[in-house]
């Protein structure tokens, strides 16, 4: 079904959506996380300098519909928990969420806005980018993979070729330069495409209860409790501090519970700190959540993202040439 439904998208038959906004699209073939937050994040903290920029996003798990801008009072069932995490930490970012990335763009282009970032859309074909970020994580990598359900691939290997940048996300500091070459040639990129790949590294802990200074503390385990789709990295982050770890995992965008923290609560003592993601702690800090989490136990690790091999520069560069900046 989507094979059939790209070639109608490639050959014309059902169009596509161009906005006289400048457009990036982020996404993946694969099911599950491989980095978009950060990655977008990233691109925001770059670009918002130049552009007045803006977040689309689908806003997945959200109990609303529609299309809706992020005000001041949203919460992760209004929006859903990236979106409002964008909001809540991105200076001065415009978050729109839409279904349908058409209605999103065009709203936009009455918002003074100038760039957009959209937000997992690589598959929505209904809309046409300026530059396509298509991502894999380094240790999944799409070129191994399958389509679903023998594998976690969305559309076909092949839906590669869309991708403007290829980004390998997650890659481990110590990656060498023969691994980056071999990894390109299995890839095997088209004339028109660049390769990139980064890292992400973990922030200076924060209490999300409480006023405790991470560095301060004295403790000898870590529960490392997420909602992500991969929770993999984010445990090897919170082995970085050279403590046991605990993973305490749930599904990706889980909608926490009393139950949940009755649960995390079984885990630690007065000799352990949890440490939970960015994205998950949007969604602890509801009321009836926050109010019995424990103080100056919970953290949150946040995490940046580098690009490695000091490309920095060379993939914001291509960037711009496709965006004609």
């Amino acid at each position: 079904m989507t094979f059939i439904r790209n070639k109608m998208y490639d050959r014309g038959i059902l169009p596509s959506y161009h906005s006289p906004l400048k457009t990036i699209i982020i996404g993946n073939l694969q099911v599950g996380g491989s980095g978009k937050t950060p990655l977008t994040a990233f691109l925001y903290g770059k670009f918002s300098a130049v552009f007045r920029t803006a977040i689309l996003s689908r806003g997945y798990g959200r109990k609303t519909r529609g299309l809706r801008e992020a005000g001041d009072y949203e919460t992760p069932a209004t929006i859903g928990d990236e979106p409002l995490w964008y909001k809540q930490t991105l200076p001065g970012v415009t978050v729109v969420v839409s279904e349908k990335r058409k209605k999103g763009l065009k709203y936009l282009e009455n918002k003074q806005a100038e760039l957009v970032l959209l937000d997992d859309a690589y598959q929505h074909r209904a809309v046409e980018g300026d530059v396509y970020l298509m991502l894999t994580d380094y240790a999944k990598p799409y070129y191994k993979d399958y389509p679903l359900p023998a594998g976690r691939l969305r559309e076909y290997r092949t839906s590669d070729k869309r991708a403007d940048i290829i980004v390998v996300t997650k890659c481990p500091d110590g990656l060498t330069v023969q691994e980056k070459v071999e990894m390109i040639q299995e890839i095997n990129p088209y004339d028109h495409q660049w390769v990139f790949f980064c890292s992400v590294r973990p922030g200076k802990p924060y209490a999300l209860k409480g006023q405790a200074d991470y560095a301060g503390l004295r403790y000898t385990k870590i529960v490392a409790m997420s909602g992500i789709a991969n929770p993999d990295s984010f445990i090897m982050l919170c082995r970085q501090f050279n403590r046991p770890v605990t993973p305490l995992n749930f599904r990706d965008h889980h909608d926490y519970t009393t139950d949940d923290l009755k649960k995390l609560e079984s885990l630690i003592d007065q000799n352990t700190v949890v440490l939970t993601t960015e994205k998950d702690a949007v969604k602890l800090k509801e009321k009836n959540l926050y109010s019995v989490l424990p103080s100056n136990q919970v953290f949150v690790l946040p995490i940046d993202m580098h690009v490695l091999f000091h490309e920095e520069e060379k993939f914001l560069n291509a960037i711009r040439e496709g965006l004609n900046a």
